[in-house]
C-alpha cells in the first residue's frame, strides 16, 4: 500500500513543471516570434512561479507591465502548453521580480573576468560616444510609449535604427510641440552607438547649426576661407546625422548653402540623415525649393497629439516606473483634462506630485482638480439619460434600435450593460425607468448587467478604458 501510494505521489510530481526551467523555454520562443522592444520592454523581466498540475502564476514588475502582457495571452498559453505538455491556465499578478544575475542567469551572472572587463568597457565607449554626439542617454526607445498616433514614426525610426543609411534615408519627422519628435530622433542616434559603437553620430539643432557656422565663417575669414575645416568635418564625415528643429534654418542663406552641401556629401555616400520639424517639407515658406525637395526625397512621417488612451498610458507608465502613489482614477482625470501635448501632460502630473509632497496631502481628484485649476463637474446634475444613449451608440458605432433591442451577441451586450452602468451611475434614474428606456427590461436585468460592468472595470484595463472614453465623450457633445 505505502509502495502504491509512493508512486502515485511521484506520478503527480511529474506532472508538476520545474517553474524557473519552463518560464526560460518560453521566453526564448517569445524572443524569437517577438520584437526586440516587444521582449525587452514586457517579457525580459518577468517571472513564472507557484506551478500546479493546470495552473502557472505569471509575474509582472508593475501593473503596466501585466497590462501589456496580457495582450499576448494566447501566444504565451500556446508556448506554456506545448512545452510543458498540458493545458494550464495562466494566472497574471504583479510581484516583485528580482533581476537576471539574482536569478541565477548563467548570461549575465556567469562571466568570466574577461567578458566583464570588455563589457564594461564597451559601456564606457558607449557612454563616451553618447555625449560627444550631444545626445541625452534617457531618449530611447524604451521609453518612448507608443500608440495609434505615432506607431508609424516608431517603427520607421526602429527600422533606421537597425540598418542607418539602408533605408528610409533621408527620414523627416514632424509634429506639433511636445509631441516626442525629439525623443525618437534621439532614440535613433543612441540606439546606433549602443548597437554600433564603431560610427560616428552626431545630433544638434538648426540654431546650434547656425552658431556652430557663424563662429567657422568668422574664423575662416581671417583664413581666407568659407568655413573651417573642422566644421565641416565635424558634420560632413559623420556616419548619422540629426538635426533637429530644421524650421528654424528659414532666413538664413549661409545656414541653408551649407545645410544643402552637407546633406548632399551625406546623402552621396550612403550616410543615415534624420530630421524634425513642427511642418513637412511642402509646407516650408521662403525656402529654396533645392532644399525642400531633399527635405522629402526619402520618408515623411508625422507624429499626432496623443489620445486619451494614449496619455493614460503615458502617465501610467511614468508613475510605475518611479513607483508614485497616484491612483488609477487621477491619472485618468489628469489625461482627461491635459490634451495638449505630452510635455504639458507631464508637467501636470508632476505639478500634482509636487503639491501634494509639500502640503503632505492625499493625491485625491478634488485635490487633483484644485491643483491644476480645474473643476470636477457634478455629473448627477448635468447628464442626462439621453447624452449617454447618443454616446455609447456613437463610441460603438451601433444604432439606438441595436441597444434597446433583443439581440444577445457580444457586440451589442456589451455597449448595452455600459450603457446600464452609466445611467445607473451617472443619473441616478430608477433602475425600473433603465429598463423601460433600455426597450423594456426588467430592473434585475439592469442591476446585474451595470453591477458585471462595474466589475470589469476593476479587472479588465480595456473595458476602464471604453467607460472612461465613453465620459469623455458624453461631455464633449
Amino acid at each position: 500500500m505505502k509502495q502504491v501510494e509512493k508512486t502515485t505521489t511521484q506520478t503527480k510530481q511529474k506532472n508538476i513543471p520545474n517553474a524557473a526551467s519552463l518560464w526560460r523555454a518560453v521566453l526564448a520562443e517569445m524572443n524569437l516570434c517577438l520584437t526586440e522592444y516587444v521582449y525587452k520592454t514586457w517579457f525580459q523581466s518577468t517571472k513564472a512561479e507557484n506551478p500546479t498540475e493546470s495552473s502557472l502564476e505569471i509575474v509582472c514588475p508593475s501593473k503596466l507591465a501585466l497590462d501589456n502582457l496580457q495582450k499576448y495571452r494566447s501566444l504565451i498559453q500556446e508556448s506554456v502548453n506545448k512545452i510543458a505538455q498540458g493545458n494550464y491556465e495562466l494566472l497574471f499578478k504583479v510581484g516583485k521580480v528580482e533581476s537576471n544575475a539574482a536569478r541565477g542567469d548563467t548570461k549575465s551572472a556567469m562571466n568570466p573576468p574577461l567578458f566583464t572587463s570588455l563589457q564594461k568597457s564597451a559601456n564606457k565607449t558607449t557612454k563616451l560616444n553618447t555625449r560627444e554626439s550631444g545626445l541625452t542617454p534617457h531618449f530611447n526607445f524604451e521609453s518612448f510609449v507608443t500608440g495609434s498616433n505615432n506607431q508609424l514614426a516608431y517603427s520607421v525610426a526602429w527600422a533606421v535604427a537597425q540598418s542607418p543609411g539602408k533605408q528610409y534615408n533621408p527620414l523627416f519627422i514632424y509634429s506639433g510641440v511636445g509631441l516626442g519628435k525629439t525623443h525618437i530622433m534621439q532614440a535613433i542616434g543612441n540606439k546606433i552607438i549602443q548597437d554600433k559603437p564603431n560610427l560616428k553620430v552626431v545630433y544638434t539643432t538648426s540654431e546650434q547649426f547656425t552658431n556652430e557656422l557663424v563662429e567657422a565663417i568668422q574664423s575662416g575669414t581671417r583664413n581666407n576661407k568659407y568655413t573651417s575645416n573642422k566644421f565641416r568635418k565635424k558634420f560632413r564625415e559623420a556616419d548619422v546625422l540629426l538635426i533637429d528643429d530644421i524650421q528654424f534654418i528659414v532666413g538664413r542663406e549661409s545656414t541653408q548653402e551649407e545645410i544643402f552641401h552637407t546633406f548632399n556629401a551625406l546623402h552621396l555616400a550612403g550616410k543615415q540623415i534624420v530630421l524634425t520639424s513642427d511642418r513637412p517639407p511642402q509646407d516650408f515658406v521662403d525656402l529654396e525649393e533645392r532644399i525642400t525637395s531633399r527635405f522629402g526625397s526619402g520618408i515623411t512621417v508625422d507624429i499626432q497629439k496623443p489620445d486619451l488612451e494614449m496619455r493614460t498610458a503615458i502617465l501610467r507608465k511614468r508613475r510605475d516606473e518611479n513607483q508614485d502613489s497616484i491612483s488609477n482614477e487621477v491619472i485618468g482625470f489628469i489625461a482627461e483634462k491635459v490634451d495638449t501635448n505630452i510635455r504639458e501632460l507631464e508637467g501636470a502630473y508632476l505639478q500634482v506630485l509636487l503639491e501634494a509632497r509639500a502640503k503632505q496631502e492625499n493625491i485625491t481628484v478634488d485635490f487633483t482638480a484644485e491643483t491644476l485649476g480645474q473643476r470636477v463637474p457634478d455629473k448627477r446634475t448635468i447628464v442626462n439619460p439621453n447624452a449617454i444613449m447618443n454616446a455609447v451608440c456613437k463610441y460603438f458605432s451601433i444604432s439606438k434600435t441595436d441597444i434597446k433591442g433583443r439581440r444577445r451577441t457580444k457586440e451589442i451586450v456589451v455597449p448595452r450593460q455600459i450603457a446600464m452602468y452609466l445611467l445607473k451611475d451617472m443619473t441616478g434614474t430608477p433602475l425600473i425607468a433603465i429598463g423601460e428606456l433600455l426597450g423594456g427590461r426588467d430592473h434585475t436585468t439592469v442591476m446585474h448587467g451595470a453591477d458585471k460592468i462595474g466589475q470589469k472595470i476593476r479587472e479588465e484595463p480595456r473595458v476602464e478604458q471604453d467607460v472612461r472614453n465613453i465620459k469623455q465623450l458624453i461631455f464633449s457633445m
